[in-house]
């Protein structure tokens, strides 16, 4: 179910560059599904809704890198509808929020949600463009990791083109939970 939350406007002053960093992905064609171990403890629902909000505060400028736990290495996504780029990072390469961008049909997308946008939803196990979907629909493998869709936008919004959305894909046997991906989704696509 999704939960609709006002951000204080404290997270709302921070303005974070856009700088267009890409690396290869080196041949990797997917996040690694053995993070889905079945002998792997099921993360609870706020668990996994505090670790997305961890990072949605760490790519607003509100909170430090050292407050994020990703994995070794985290793979930035497109959806397939924005070209379905993909971007493997180094954990190391992800300390600058401006660096979550990824090149795909031409354009650089920054993952780092623009300022202005107070009313944060999350979904736990769901995926947002605009409305919520089934992360599998995008990505079948990274449908099958926990995941927490995360939608931001104005308090007063007209459209779905007002929106930023994206998920967190977490290792399933990892404590804390570490994030293995993120996909960047949006309507106008």
């Amino acid at each position: 179910m999704a939960h609709p939350v006002k951000l204080p406007s404290l997270a709302v002053a921070f303005t974070i560059a856009v700088v267009g960093v890409s690396c290869s992905d080196g041949g990797r064609d997917d996040v690694d599904t053995a993070a889905a171990r079945p002998d792997a403890g099921v993360p609870h629902a706020a668990e996994l809704e505090a670790a997305a909000l961890d990072i949605v505060a760490f790519l607003r400028g509100a909170a430090p890198f050292d407050d994020v736990s990703l994995d070794d290495s985290v793979v930035l996504y497109v959806s397939p509808e924005g070209g379905g780029a993909r971007t493997v990072f180094e954990r190391g390469q992800l300390r600058d929020p401006a660096a979550w961008v990824v090149r795909s049909g031409g354009r650089s997308h920054a993952l780092a949600p623009p300022p202005g946008l107070t009313t944060l939803t999350t979904s736990v196990g769901r995926h947002f463009n605009c409305l919520e979907y089934p992360l599998s629909s995008r990505f079948e493998a990274l449908g099958q990791l926990p995941h927490v869709g995360v939608k931001l936008e104005p308090e007063a919004a007209e459209s779905c083109l007002q929106t930023w959305n994206v998920t967190f894909v977490f290792d399933s046997a990892a404590r804390p939970l570490r994030l293995v991906a993120a996909v960047y989704d949006q309507w106008e696509w």
